[in-house]
């Protein structure tokens, strides 16, 4: 028996099918699993341990701060008693070195590349904060409250039809969401932000808001198309976690799915 067997989920709820010109096509029942209970620590949690599985060891050389032949010259001197270079005629003479008090030292605790980073994550537990953050993608207010601009109107999560699959360039795509309501949310993406601190200078500069997320069975071009619009990703059902329903641990992202994407998800939890 699976894990979300034990959940005590409600009755399914109905969502309008849209066509990919934004006309309503009719009326889905999405899966049981959008009816799980709201667990935002879970979720967090969850996010926090398999963010961990993407990231790379560092650590410092080894032989950082011992480049250098150092002694100590000892009591009598009128000077601490510091290790110090072993060269004359150069500013470095008589300079401190090799400890960590010293400009140019080895470091005090530095990061070493033997450390575990990569955080275990119980199947289970993994399965409920998946199951969790798609409800949270079907609560209005949780979409509102992580910032989407949301349109009066729209049923969450938005569900289109399979047509969107084979949408191969970025006009058609900014177009159809366009014609889904979402052009406050587009602009919203598309702006910018210059990150504080030295990340400025490290490759990283500029900071981009999340937009909408596609879930879509094939990928029959449109990954290509959103690539190029700004907070807009495209992921396969069957590689959805908790990464892409909940980025930075924060659920409520605005989903965009498939009538196969949708029976994908359920098969794959299982309700």
């Amino acid at each position: 028996m699976s894990i979300l067997s034990r959940l005590r989920l409600s009755e399914p709820k109905s969502v309008r099918l849209l066509g990919i010109d934004g006309s309503e096509r009719g009326r889905i029942m999405l899966p049981r699993v959008f009816n799980a209970p709201l667990r935002v620590m879970l979720v967090r949690r969850v996010f926090n341990a398999l963010f961990t599985h993407g990231l790379q060891p560092k650590g410092a050389w080894r032989g950082s701060g011992h480049k250098y032949s150092v002694e100590s010259l000892g009591a009598g001197y009128g000077m601490a008693r510091i290790s110090r270079l072993r060269v004359t005629g150069t500013g470095k003479s008589n300079a401190g070195g090799l400890v960590p008090t010293a400009v140019g030292g080895r470091p005090t605790h530095p990061p070493v590349p033997e450390k575990r980073i990569y955080k275990d994550v119980n199947v289970k537990e993994r399965r409920a904060a998946l199951a969790s953050a798609l409800a949270f993608t079907a609560s209005p207010e949780w979409v509102r409250k992580r910032g989407h601009l949301l349109p009066d109107g729209v049923d969450v999560p938005i569900v289109v039809e399979d047509d969107v699959q084979r949408i191969s360039r970025a006009k058609d795509l900014v177009r159809f969401l366009m014609a889904l309501g979402l052009g406050d949310e587009l602009e919203r993406c598309g702006e910018r932000k210059i990150r504080a601190g030295k990340g400025k200078r490290r490759g990283r500069r500029y900071r981009r808001r999340v937009g909408p997320l596609i879930v879509v069975a094939r990928d029959e071009g449109v990954s290509r198309a959103a690539g190029s619009v700004p907070g807009v990703d495209v992921v396969l059902a069957r590689e959805l976690s908790v990464l892409h329903l909940a980025p930075g641990g924060h659920p409520g992202r605005l989903v965009v799915f498939t009538p196969s994407s949708l029976e994908v998800v359920g098969r794959l939890l299982g309700v």
